[in-house]
């Protein structure tokens, strides 16, 4: 107690204010910008000023620190169906399937596997879209922009693995990387969307997703 105590000897009760180091504010209290809070500045060694320290720049730092944490797994726990019934003519299939962040965690996904299924009358395609990428089209779609560019699909069934992260970016062939963990703040969705092609299907045929990573912890502010 001394040392926390050492900061406030010889100071006043007024120059004590609540924020001050070694001191707790009251629940509740917010400080005046004016009067106990000073905006923070760096130096631009390139133009020679002193220039605002951007927010961002704490947030990004907290972003990084957020992939430092591991609370638990992310796999075949939290893995999901898509069934498109038999009956269903050629085209997109209306009816979709999301995972969804729970409210108090955040993700970092280094892989996803989806998985299509062998052609029964027609041949079912798919896709993930992630709700954290603004979809630029024309009439965006609200679930997000796709991970891959177009639909995955094979008459005989397959597994398309995607490794969103790369260890060495720089130097291996990225393939369906994207140079990061994906990252998914609470609330964000994958959502499976299938379309059938070349006839009608004959029999129920399912699409599965099952994302891997980990549960990190969530510091940075949420926009």
């Amino acid at each position: 107690m001394e040392k926390v105590l050492a900061p406030l000897e010889g100071l006043t009760p007024q120059q004590a204010y609540p924020g001050f180091p070694g001191v707790t504010p009251p629940k509740g209290w917010v400080p005046p910008l004016d009067a106990v809070m000073r905006l923070m500045g760096v130096y631009d060694n390139k133009k020679g000023v002193w220039v605002g320290l951007p927010l961002q720049a704490f947030i990004e730092a907290l972003v990084l620190a957020e992939q430092l944490n591991s609370f638990g797994k992310i796999d075949s726990r939290q893995a999901a169906t898509l069934t498109v019934p038999s009956g269903t003519g050629v085209g997109v299939y209306a009816t979709r399937k999301a995972i969804e962040v729970p409210s108090t965690e955040i993700w970092f996904l280094t892989q996803l596997a989806l998985v299509t299924p062998a052609k029964d009358g027609g041949t079912v395609y798919a896709n993930v879209r992630v709700s954290t990428w603004p979809d630029a089209a024309a009439t965006p779609d609200a679930d997000g922009l796709p991970f891959w560019a177009t639909n995955r699909g094979d008459d005989a069934g397959k597994t398309f693995t995607a490794s969103c992260y790369g260890s060495a970016p720089g130097i291996a062939d990225l393939g369906d990387a994207i140079g990061a963990p994906l990252r998914l703040p609470p609330g964000s969705k994958l959502t499976i969307c299938a379309e059938v092609t070349g006839a009608a299907l004959t029999a129920d045929r399912v699409v599965s997703l099952t994302p891997c990573g980990w549960k990190g912890k969530l510091l940075a502010p949420l926009s």
